[in-house]
């Protein structure tokens, strides 16, 4: 979620420098949002709340509507109120602005504060989207991959996923990697794979660090490292996926990689069988003891 937005009413005092002039000359909704902005910087936050409503739902002020939203759902110094976020924020999203579509957008899809609605949800994520919402083009990529909501569209995914990983959406890295690797919604394409793969590696996918490793060990749309490899595979357990605790023992018992390290072997084996893997527990118990 990002942080409040600042009210564009505030540029008045800026001009004049004159917080009672500007105010005169501001109608009541426009001074509730200035008071919200001014309560908000001042840790009042059941003021601020207060006066966003005002200038939200009596004066149509847009910003003051996400503003609102952005408190109401995450409950911040005020009672979580799912309902009256998705209100704010649809209003919000009806004066175009990206980060309230795309939290509406998402309120819609999940049923969150009302009736789930996924096919209405498509309109503000596409909003949202097209307003540099990295997280929104990778929702709306996903509905497009899965047909919910929305007929399947291999092409639209791969293009979103896409868009959402240049704005460094993490999902978004992770879901193009995996549709170039396989072809899906145009070539194979594992060279875009691979650095998809490793972006999504260095944002913290478990996952991500498990299919960049792959790549590095076989040459796979990158120059075959298999030193590398073994570090990626070690980045991928400590974040939580049992292949690369699997793959880092394997590559640490065999000397692959690096030298053979079977303290090493036995540990990333151990952290496996942690995970529920039983071949790890297999594997760890039977390696020498040092």
């Amino acid at each position: 979620m990002q942080n409040l937005l600042k009210i564009f009413v505030v540029l008045a005092v800026i001009l004049t420098g004159n917080t009672a002039h500007a105010q005169s000359g501001m109608n009541s909704y426009q001074q509730a949002a200035l008071a919200g902005q001014e309560a908000a910087n001042k840790g009042d936050h059941a003021t601020a709340f207060a006066q966003y409503k005002i200038a939200c739902f009596d004066g149509n002020i847009a910003v003051t509507c996400n503003n609102l939203g952005s408190m109401a759902y995450r409950g911040t110094h005020v009672a979580k109120d799912l309902p009256l976020a998705r209100r704010a924020y649809a209003k919000g999203c009806a004066a175009d602005i990206p980060a309230s579509c795309d939290v509406y957008g998402r309120m819609l899809r999940d049923g969150e504060g009302g009736p789930k609605d996924i096919g209405a949800s498509l309109g503000p994520l596409t909003k949202a989207c097209e307003g540099s919402r990295s997280s929104a083009c990778y929702n709306l990529g996903f509905l497009h991959y899965a047909g919910n909501g929305v007929s399947a569209d291999l092409v639209k995914a791969r293009r979103l996923f896409d868009k959402a990983c240049s704005g460094d959406n993490v999902d978004g890295c992770y879901g193009l990697g995996l549709m170039a690797q396989a072809g899906q919604g145009g070539a194979v394409d594992l060279a875009s794979a691979a650095s998809a793969f490793e972006k999504s590696c260095t944002k913290g996918k478990a996952d991500g660090c498990l299919n960049y490793g792959n790549a590095l060990y076989g040459g796979e749309g990158v120059k075959q490292d298999r030193a590398t490899a073994r570090a990626a595979f070690a980045q991928s357990c400590n974040a939580g996926a049992v292949g690369g605790c699997m793959n880092t023992g394997i590559l640490a018992r065999t000397g692959d990689g690096g030298p053979v390290d079977l303290k090493m072997a036995r540990r990333f084996f151990g952290y496996a069988c942690k995970l529920g893997n039983q071949d790890g527990c297999n594997e760890a118990r039977s390696m020498p003891q040092q």
